[in-house]
Formats: structure tokens, sequence, C-alpha cells
């Protein structure tokens, strides 16, 4: 009994310094003196000032922030290079004029964007049955226009070898309906997944959707 009022006692003057320095944060900078001799635990060098605590934990919040700013900046180029790649992409395509040499125009962007491996474009006829790709077309993108993942053995035997591993497909599509299919692939599992951002591939959709049907009907 007598313990557990000490340490109900305990817990209430706790709670009162802690409520206490909340609402006076100016309470060191009046008593200075009292930093030296707080001393906190620390599992690498037994117990530590509060001062030295305080400055270890904004070393440690520097160190995040520059992390940050590196993988921030990482990504600032990366989007970068495939803004410049896109913009190739879009004066090859505009100078284009069959389905042919379509393709080959975004095999070479695919080759310029890191870790894609393959790239095919698939002109898509009116729907019919035991079409190749009607079992792809029918698990993966009927539902929605932009697939990335991974593809089963049926599904990728297809469209790509063995030795892609992840995919990004995307149905091209006017107001008349399906135009193309277009597919990458990497080599790496992880590397088209779900939580993608697709801001570059809609783009790239959208652009295909429009110059397509010239290619086609030339």
């Amino acid at each position: 009994m007598t313990d557990s009022l000490t340490q109900d006692k305990d817990l209430l003057a706790a709670s009162v310094v802690y409520d206490y320095l909340q609402q006076h944060p100016a309470f060191f900078q009046q008593y200075p003196d009292l930093l030296p001799l707080l001393r906190l635990p620390h599992q690498q060098r037994g117990s530590v000032s509060l001062v030295e605590r305080q400055l270890e934990l904004q070393r440690e919040k520097i160190h995040a922030l520059q992390d940050d700013i590196t993988r921030l900046m990482s990504v600032a180029r990366q989007n970068e290079h495939i803004f410049h790649a896109l913009n190739q992409l879009h004066l090859s395509l505009f100078n284009t004029t069959d389905l042919a040499a379509a393709e080959v125009s975004l095999q070479q962007f695919a080759q310029d964007m890191p870790q894609v491996h393959a790239c095919r474009l698939i002109c898509l006829e009116q729907p019919q049955s035991g079409h190749p790709f009607e079992l792809l077309l029918s698990r993966r993108l009927s539902q929605q226009q932009v697939y990335l993942g991974r593809l089963n053995k049926e599904e990728q035997q297809a469209i790509f070898n063995d030795n892609i591993h992840s995919v990004a497909l995307i149905l091209i599509r006017n107001s008349e309906g399906p135009l193309a299919l277009l597919a990458f692939g990497s080599e790496s599992d992880d590397h088209f997944q779900p939580a993608m951002d697709q801001l570059f591939i809609n783009h790239l959709a959208q652009l295909l959707a429009l110059v397509l049907p010239g290619y086609v009907k030339s």
C-alpha cells in the first residue's frame, strides 16, 4: 500500500513538473545553473547532461533533414531527366508518320529510363474472342487505364520474356475506344509497383491518344 501511494505521488509530481515547464518554456533561461545538474540516461554512454542530450537530438534532426534534402534532390534530378526524355519523345512522335516508327521512339525513351529494360506498343484491333491480349486486358485493365506491378506467367508470355519481373501497362484509348497497349518492363521485381506516382505515365497516355489515330489512318 505504501509503495503504491509513493508511486502515485511520484507520478503526480512528475505531471506537475511537466505541466509547469510546458507553461514556462523560459524557465531554464532564468535558472541556467540547473541545466548542468540535470542528468539523463543514455544507452551507450550511461548518464549525460540535459544540454548534451539536447545537442545530440539537434544533431540527429540535422542529419535527418540532410538525408531528406539528399533524397529530394535525387528525386528532382530523376524527374528532370524524365522531363527531358519525355520532351524528346514529344518531338519524335509528332515527327513520326507510322506505328512502327512510333514504337522505335518509345523504345528509345525506355532506354533512357532507369531500370526499364523493355518496351512494346501493341495496336489493338476491334475486340475479338481469342485475341492474344484478351486475357491480359480483361484481368489487368478492364477497370483501370494503368496497371503497375507483376504478371503471372500466363499473362506475361504474350508480351515479354521471362527476364521481365515487373511491368507498367497503359491502355491508350480515346472517345472511340481502345487504340493500343503500351507496356514497359523491368528486370527488377519491385521497380513498377502500385504505389508509384502516375503523373508522367498519364501524360504519356494522353499524348499517344492524340497521335496514334493519325498513324493508323496513314
